[in-house]
């Protein structure tokens, strides 16, 4: 069966890319093509293969390994090794605390 091959324009409207980006990943070696002259050419397998190696790991979150004791506001506040960020009056919301 033969694959059918796709220019950086086609590769750059599927992914919604500009095609100088799609240039950019061929020429570092992240996406695979074949040069023909002066332009490339990319099996749509390539591409395909590129999008999976991409992949990000979705919604699914991986189960709590123990549970953590929920420090309450005078034990966070007696802590020495908490510092507290506060935002800033314009945005609201609760202070940031970061340990």
């Amino acid at each position: 069966m033969i694959e059918k091959f796709l220019t950086t324009e086609q590769v750059a409207d599927i992914l919604q890319v500009h095609p100088f980006t799609i240039l950019k990943f061929l020429k570092s070696g992240k996406l695979r093509g074949v040069k023909l002259g002066r332009v490339y050419r990319i099996k749509e397998s390539d591409v395909q293969e590129f999008l999976e190696s991409r992949m990000t790991r979705g919604s699914k979150t991986p189960p709590p390994t123990e549970l953590h004791e929920t420090k309450s506001e005078e034990q966070i506040s007696n802590d020495q090794n908490l510092y507290i960020l506060k935002k800033n009056d314009d945005e609201g919301g609760l202070p940031h605390y970061i340990i």
